[in-house]
């Protein structure tokens, strides 16, 4: 029974611990690209709809950020587009076939209180950001980016876990499927219809040896505090093999979400 709970936790300590079967995974392999079928949306903005996979073929249409369109197939053309290659792809957009370039097709698009984000990438330097353009009433947009420290994610929406002021939670969901690859994710708040990017909480585990976690526990959660939201760190070294960890550390605080970032509480 020890050996079985021993295996139990440490496969939990070396996946992320919020990963979400039904999320769409993004990653930099090609087998997280478009699917024939798939439901896609502009993330750019003005692009031009093309008659073959090249950026010298005829422009057939001419299309606003958010439009919707089927993906075909992906063809074997790239183009590179803010700091990485990309796939044109074969698109149906209203009966009308062409070619999209995939750096300007959104890798999701979430809702949260009637405002819609888009999801891209960007690779500047050797850091891999993700871009996200939030649609306003007139047509236009703002974008903000966040560094990635993981290129292996998800995008989970979370409702607002019983914050008040906050409209909803979306966390960038790393998923750290080897030892020493990092877990966690980034937070980001809807508040007033703008989205802020709140915390960054990590994950890290070595076999039996080291194991590092982070978390933020909101009032819907077990243990959690009306209209706060606790951050729990907890450190592990050198499992003894049977039952426990040797060295072990907790650390927590509370905080409050207000001004749009979150403050200290003094305890």
């Amino acid at each position: 029974m020890k050996a079985k709970q021993m295996l139990s936790i440490l496969t939990l300590l070396a996946i992320c611990l919020f990963t979400n079967a039904q999320e769409k995974l993004h990653c930099l392999d090609n087998n997280c690209g478009f699917e024939a079928g798939q439901i896609v949306y502009l993330f750019g903005d003005q692009v031009q709809l093309r008659e073959a996979p090249s950026t010298e073929s005829k422009v057939l249409k001419t299309l606003p950020i958010g439009m919707h369109m089927v993906v075909q197939e992906k063809h074997e053309n790239s183009w590179r587009y803010k700091g990485m290659d990309h796939h044109f792809y074969k698109v149906d957009y209203k009966g009308t076939e062409g070619y999209v370039l995939g750096g300007l097709l959104a890798l999701e698009k979430k809702t949260i209180n009637s405002v819609v984000h888009l999801f891209g990438r960007a690779k500047m330097g050797d850091e891999d950001y993700l871009l996200i353009r939030s649609l306003q009433e007139d047509g236009s947009f703002e974008e903000k980016k966040t560094r990635l420290a993981n290129t292996n994610f998800q995008l989970t929406q979370l409702g607002n876990k019983g914050l008040k002021d906050v409209q909803g939670i979306l966390f960038v969901d790393y998923v750290a499927d080897a030892h020493g690859v990092e877990g966690g994710g980034i937070y980001l708040f809807q508040q007033e219809n703008t989205l802020h990017q709140v915390a960054r909480v990590s994950q890290r585990a070595d076999g039996s040896a080291y194991y590092f976690k982070e978390q933020l526990i909101f009032p819907e959660d077990t243990n959690g505090l009306d209209n706060k939201i606790r951050y729990k760190k907890e450190i592990g070294k050198n499992f003894d093999g049977i039952s426990r960890w040797l060295e072990k550390s907790l650390e927590t605080k509370e905080m409050v979400w207000t001004d749009t970032r979150l403050k200290l509480v003094q305890q």
